[in-house]
């Protein structure tokens, strides 16, 4: 989670929250946060930033293959 803050942290975590929520999938606290690490970390290793659109759209992805 390179050249990320607090608050990219907390948006990211919000919008992985939300995904999973749409998808009526629980996960603990701590799944959560690893979960906001890896798509952060994905996002960064792939030249893309912290946005909205970005975290959005890897965390679809993410999820999806987790399931």
């Amino acid at each position: 989670m390179l050249f990320s803050n607090e608050k990219d942290y907390e948006r990211c975590k919000a919008i992985i929250k939300k995904e999973l929520e749409k998808r009526q999938i629980m996960v603990n606290e701590a799944a959560l946060i690893e979960m906001t690490k890896n798509v952060m970390n994905i996002s960064y290793s792939i030249g893309g930033d912290y946005s909205d659109h970005i975290i959005q759209s890897i965390a679809e992805t993410y999820i999806e293959s987790d399931i």
